[in-house]
């Protein structure tokens, strides 16, 4: 009887084209995977801001943000409603560090100055927030907001905009968004990945959103 099998010459050669394959494909694989890790922290931050919205409004028999005791007329509105709705393990007042990461760039790779903050604070997520505006009242057609710089995993890196750090927006009636009433798709993937729109960049989670919570970029 003939007994067939492979050659040890055969075997290497498998074994250095699978090898070859996963080199290629590796990179690629852990890069997905890498982005979905940041818009599942993403999502998360997200959902807590609205649902933290939410509450305070019900448990202040309110109708708005504007109408509780965290509106813009209160010098500490903003850090009361962090402190009362979030599980905070670090107030780092009116500075960036160590909340924050000592620098950040944008996708690009250009650096970016964070705004100063009117409250920062760590979370027990892991998670920053830094509100850099208490703007909740109805002027200007705003719809109230708490303009905020959102760091997903705090002062770890990357430390790159539009990876793990965004720009958001707490409206008064508890939406969660960049601008109210939406920014355009297009305008808004070109400046994620620049920071020359008043200095800052910002339309990273716009396109996140409406590509169904996706980072494809």
């Amino acid at each position: 009887m003939k007994k067939f099998g492979f050659t040890l010459a055969e075997v290497l050669v498998t074994l250095g084209i699978i090898g070859v394959v996963a080199a290629m494909t590796m990179p690629t694989l852990m890069s997905n995977h890498q982005r979905k890790v940041y818009v599942t922290q993403l999502q998360k931050v997200y959902t807590e801001l609205s649902q933290a919205a939410k509450r305070a409004i019900s448990d202040n028999n309110a109708i708005s943000l504007d109408e509780t005791k965290y509106n813009r007329n209160n010098a500490n509105g903003a850090k009361n409603f962090l402190h009362d709705y979030f599980n905070v393990v670090q107030d780092c007042g009116t500075d960036l560090t160590p909340c924050f990461g000592d620098s950040y760039t944008t996708l690009e790779g250009a650096d970016m100055t964070l705004q100063t903050p009117l409250s920062a604070v760590s979370l027990a997520s892991g998670a920053s927030i830094s509100v850099y505006h208490n703007g909740l009242s109805y002027e200007r057609d705003w719809h109230g907001n708490l303009e905020m710089q959102v760091d997903i995993n705090g002062a770890q890196g990357p430390n790159v905009l539009g990876r793990d750090l965004f720009y958001m927006g707490l409206y008064s009636d508890g939406k969660v968004a960049e601008t109210y009433t939406g920014r355009d798709y297009d305008y808004a993937k070109e400046t994620c990945a620049s920071n020359e729109i008043g200095g800052y960049g910002v339309g990273c989670l716009t396109v996140i959103m409406e590509d169904g919570w996706t980072m494809d970029y």
